[in-house]
């Protein structure tokens, strides 16, 4: 395939929105918003590679959304190996003298076209972050090509050296589109920066939609709202908030991605449901195959899977069966022809001995139309081992229920099982989400 720079070569106008800080201000904190067009990134990524001392292996961090952008376009197709530096520096494989554009010191410098091996690090929600190898071709597999998707402009609110964050990043660069900034940013900024940029397509996961939507930004904007590509992913997609979605965005194309670091992107749904349909168990999607194993856990096997050089790097990793299948760690359920996500493997709560997924828990609590926003834990327990607490955040409603913790827990009753029910359930202002955009699940101290 084409170099990513000789793909991006023949486009114009805005590629890249992001904010700076004003050099001139005296005011710190003062932001200036930056624009940069497609020729200027081209002729910054051709430049670097005009000075012929690109690495053999890099590691690129993220500092501006220019940068990051220019130095990737610089080095792939040039450059062997190339990590992705999260915020939380990973350890390097063998790479002590790698090349890092931070510091702009090179060790061994590499001249010759090369097949770039990208290295992108797992978010280490549940396990350390650890390595994963993908090269170009797997990265852009599911990227959607065509006139129509120029005029796109795209919210970036991934970090962009995440796996999720890139595929944004390309499916933006690919087709001459816009791409917006809004990885620095609360969630108020976010949205002004949204609304200021006329976006019209957004990625992000569930929790953070959630709390767009709980911000009323949307509702009954004027003029109307200019979303009309919504995208899920990172987190369980759940019925009511598909149903908010539609909504809130009646004219929008509203899908749920299924992707991993480990796997890379599985599958999207677009039918309105969560989960999916359960025939791809047997006949598979997009070209991957799709299976269940005796412990209800979901397995995958990608066209990249097909890479033998990618397999002897990512095998020792990620668990991966005699027939190329990779285990994703998600525990399902199938209920008749579908197949939903009930929760992480390796994240869930261990009440006397029975497994409480967390994510379940959620999902049930979410169901109640007094529960807007809701995130269950573990806080630990010297008899029971860990007990299952709940925070939630209530709908604004004029008919409130004066004891909700009380509805709740009826509500949990009629859905869970007895040592899934929640021991605690607190009504919060606001529920937190990390720089993934995901909800955080930290252990609390016992109080017996």
């Amino acid at each position: 395939m084409l170099s990513l720079l000789e793909q991006v070569s023949k486009f114009t106008g805005i590629a890249l929105v992001h904010n700076t800080r004003a050099e001139s201000s005296v005011n710190d904190n003062a932001q200036a918003i930056q624009y940069t067009t497609y020729e200027t990134l081209i002729a910054k990524a051709k430049a670097l590679r005009a000075k012929g001392n690109l690495p053999c292996q890099a590691v690129l961090t993220f500092d501006d959304l220019t940068t990051f952008v220019t130095y990737l376009l610089a080095y792939e197709g040039v450059v062997e190996n190339l990590y992705l530096q999260p915020e939380a520096p990973l350890a390097l494989p063998n790479t002590s003298n790698a090349y890092n554009s931070s510091t702009n010191t090179v060790d061994n410098t590499h001249i010759k076209p090369a097949a770039t091996v990208w290295h992108l690090a797992t978010s280490g929600t549940t396990g350390t972050p650890k390595w994963i190898a993908h090269t170009s071709s797997s990265l852009c597999r599911a990227i959607k090509h065509g006139r129509q998707h120029q005029q796109t402009r795209w919210a970036l609110c991934y970090q962009p050296f995440r796996y999720a964050g890139l595929q944004v990043i390309l499916q933006s660069l690919l087709n001459g589109a816009t791409l917006v900034d809004c990885t620095a940013a609360d969630t108020a900024e976010k949205l002004d920066i949204i609304k200021r940029e006329k976006v019209n397509a957004i990625s992000a996961t569930p929790s953070l939609w959630r709390q767009f939507l709980l911000s009323g930004a949307f509702s009954n904007s004027q003029p109307p709202s200019t979303i009309d590509k919504i995208t899920l992913g990172g987190e369980i997609t759940d019925a009511p908030l598909l149903a908010q979605l539609a909504s809130q965005f009646p004219n929008a194309k509203i899908m749920h991605v299924y992707a991993s670091t480990e796997a890379g992107v599985g599958f999207a749904v677009t039918d309105s449901q969560p989960g999916f349909p359960k025939q791809w168990l047997t006949a598979g999607v997009n070209g991957n195959s799709l299976k269940v194993d005796s412990e209800n856990v979901l397995w995958i096997k990608t066209v990249a899977a097909k890479n033998t050089e990618l397999a002897k790097v990512n095998n020792t990793i990620v668990e991966v069966d005699s027939q190329g299948y990779v285990n994703t760690n998600d525990v399902m359920m199938i209920e008749d022809n579908r197949v939903y996500f009930k929760g992480r493997a390796n994240g869930a709560i261990n009440v006397g001995g029975q497994k409480v997924h967390p994510e379940h828990v959620e999902q049930v609590l979410l169901q109640s139309p007094l529960v807007s926003q809701a995130r269950v834990y573990a806080k630990q327990s010297s008899i029971m081992g860990q007990l299952v607490v709940a925070d939630v955040v209530l709908c604004a409603s004029k008919d409130t229920e004066t004891k909700p913790a009380i509805a709740l827990l009826l509500h949990c009753k009629k859905h869970l099982d007895r040592f899934e029910i929640p021991t605690k359930i607190n009504v919060t202002d606001s529920i937190a989400i990390n720089a993934t955009g995901k909800i955080g699940r930290a252990q609390q101290a016992s109080t017996e």
